[in-house]
């Protein structure tokens, strides 16, 4: 399993060499053009990476312990979201509460699930409306929903035994991933990405696609109709009821003497 510590220190070296090479590049903070040399560069990430020298793996006994420790709290986890239901205010309690069990263990298939449910509630939480119609937080709910919907893409990369409860989670997730795109209708890109993922999880209802009010706009659009029209004729393609065959013909069928 990918350790927490280490997991955030290459993070960091990473960000850290990134700005550099961005900054060497623009020659940010010189009063006219400069060129760098490659030794310059390399001289002055080196000089970074020593600040962040990469954390030590844990050790196994490390690795079970939080393991163990991320396993105990699970079910605070799912207890503090059956409260949220009934006191939204909670909800962030959760998102946090939950994120920290994937900081211990990135890896941890439990620990995903229940960050991807967290991250839902949070979505749906952040939709409510005023008494006018209008969104209470729509910036944290696209952060929610963005969150679950990366975390369900890294659940599906590294498990390929997807239970069926993990399925609906990730279809219900990418399905509300689409719905935010329909707030903004800035990239059709990636609604029809997030169609992709959805039918690629196994979605089949044709119904709600059809019946969702966020999509309008999407069904008059060219860039993303033939997407959304592709994936109903997909799915009723595949309930159509396949016609009974005839008796006389089915093997073992009794034949007259």
């Amino acid at each position: 399993m990918q350790t927490a510590a280490r997991w955030a220190t290459v993070v960091v070296r990473s960000l850290i060499c990134a700005v550099i090479l961005f900054e060497v590049g623009c020659g940010q903070g010189q009063s006219g053009p400069r060129e760098y040399s490659k030794e310059e560069a390399q001289a002055q990430i080196d000089e970074a990476l020593k600040k962040f020298p990469v954390a030590p793996p844990d050790t196994p006994e490390q690795i079970r312990e939080k393991v163990a420790k991320v396993e105990e709290t699970l079910p605070k986890v799912y207890e503090l979201l059956e409260e949220a239901e009934q006191d939204p205010k909670k909800i962030d309690e959760v998102v946090d509460l939950s994120m920290s069990l994937l900081t211990q263990v990135p890896d941890h298939r439990e620990a995903k699930v229940a960050y991807g449910r967290a991250q839902l509630a949070s979505f749906y939480a952040k939709e409510a409306t005023d008494e006018n119609g209008k969104m209470l937080d729509q910036h944290h709910m696209g952060v929610a929903i963005r969150s679950a919907s990366l975390e369900m893409d890294r659940l599906q990369k590294n498990h390929a035994d997807l239970s069926e409860e993990e399925v609906q989670l990730c279809q219900e997730i990418y399905f509300n991933r689409a719905r935010m795109e329909g707030l903004y209708h800035f990239e059709p890109g990636e609604f029809n990405t997030t169609i992709g993922k959805l039918m690629s999880s196994g979605f089949n209802d044709a119904e709600r696609l059809k019946a969702e009010p966020r999509f309008e706009y999407f069904f008059t659009d060219p860039k993303t109709a033939p997407v959304l029209e592709a994936a109903i004729a997909e799915i009723e393609g595949s309930q159509k009821e396949v016609p009974e065959s005839d008796p006389s013909k089915d093997q073992g069928a009794s034949q007259p003497e």
